[in-house]
């Protein structure tokens, strides 16, 4: 129907809830309904151009919404085929020996601590800090004076040979004349499924005491195949799930500009739930940080939990007996329509996985 066909039907609509009046209250719309409707957006007192604003307004939003599916679409499309390219480079260019642990290293970035102790008569610390691999010093950050809540941003790259490796990560006060703070302990079992998360360890200083906490953002990639293959699934269950939002959107409009009358209304004052989003079933968001020292993710070196996802059979039979013989590797096409079983950043994967690659060919 057209621009102008809407209009004057809306007009009929509106003439006879009022019952010929100039406006109608929003208790005799749901009276005319017959059932229970959204009139958030509509006045207590209905007047013509409130109703058409109101129903031009939902038509802008939900064409809006359409608009913005079809560019995750294709963002997601795009994504896909970036990874199908590095996932075929990779199975062509590599013997089955090099697919795993290939280049493995762990990418980690310790942006910041909080809630310190006080290490200075004004209640402020001068902390620094240091990562150790296997008991030997591989980083030592800047100090920065006077803060009990430092920002370090500080990335570093550890090279990973076997998962026996030990990261531990210690927090000083003043270079000149250092004293412990605290530390803990980067368990490689939680960054097995080579995603990247985001988290708070526990600072556990002299005596078991907590000392505050530590932000780490941590990948580590030892098997580009399968992280590729991961990525690709991922997105095919993104596209399928925006694609089926898509054509929801586009009934709905199509409802919006067809029917005439009661049907109308109802399709416009109570359209369906929106449609469900894929939401990740695995790790927390990257900006979606702990508020306080008591949802901390990680806690004490001593009790470091071992990872709390789900784990590929294949990187498990690779870590515990390095068989790989046993490890298949398989067209990620075949896992098209399986919902994945991880979701995250993926630009910020790929770009900790660029850089890195960059930095080692230097």
């Amino acid at each position: 129907m057209s621009s102008r066909g809407r209009v004057k039907q809306l007009e009929k609509i509106h003439a006879e809830i009022s019952a010929g009046g100039s406006c109608f209250t929003t208790r005799s719309l749901k009276k005319y309904l017959g059932i229970e409707a959204n009139t958030d957006m509509l006045p207590s007192s209905v007047y013509f151009s409130d109703f058409l604003d109101a129903f031009q307004g939902e038509i802008t939003r939900l064409q809006d919404q359409e608009e913005y599916l079809k560019y995750q679409i294709n963002q997601y499309k795009v994504k896909k085929r970036m990874h199908l390219a590095k996932y075929d480079e990779e199975v062509a260019t590599m013997s089955m020996s090099e697919k795993i642990m290939k280049d493995s290293k762990i990418n980690l970035i310790i942006e910041e601590a909080r809630e310190l102790p006080a290490m200075n008569t004004n209640n402020t610390a001068d902390p620094f800090f240091s990562v150790k691999c296997d008991n030997k010093i591989v980083f030592q950050s800047p100090m920065i004076s006077d803060t009990a809540d430092p920002v370090w941003n500080s990335r570093l790259v550890i090279p990973i040979n076997n998962k026996g490796h030990l990261i531990e990560v210690e927090l000083w006060d003043d270079e000149r004349h250092p004293e412990f703070i605290g530390s803990f302990v980067v368990d490689l079992d939680t960054y097995e499924d080579q995603q990247v998360h985001c988290r708070w360890y526990d600072l556990e200083g002299p005596e078991g005491i907590s000392n505050g906490e530590v932000k780490v953002v941590g990948q580590w990639l030892y098997n580009l195949v399968t992280f590729h293959q991961m990525y690709i699934d991922k997105y095919d269950h993104m596209i399928n799930v925006n694609e089926k939002s898509l054509v929801q959107m586009t009934e709905q409009i199509n409802k919006l500009y067809s029917f005439d009358g009661r049907e109308l209304l109802i399709a416009w004052l109570t359209p369906p739930p929106p449609p469900a989003q894929a939401k990740s079933s695995r790790c927390q968001h990257y900006l979606s940080i702990p508020p306080s020292k008591n949802n901390s993710v990680i806690g004490s070196p001593k009790n470091s939990p071992k990872s709390r996802y789900t784990k590929p059979a294949a990187f498990s039979n690779f870590l515990a007996n390095k068989d790989f013989d046993k490890i298949r590797y398989e067209s990620p096409l075949g896992y098209s329509q399986q919902k994945p079983s991880h979701v995250s950043l993926d630009y910020f994967a790929i770009g900790m996985f660029i850089s890195s690659k960059i930095k080692s060919n230097k």
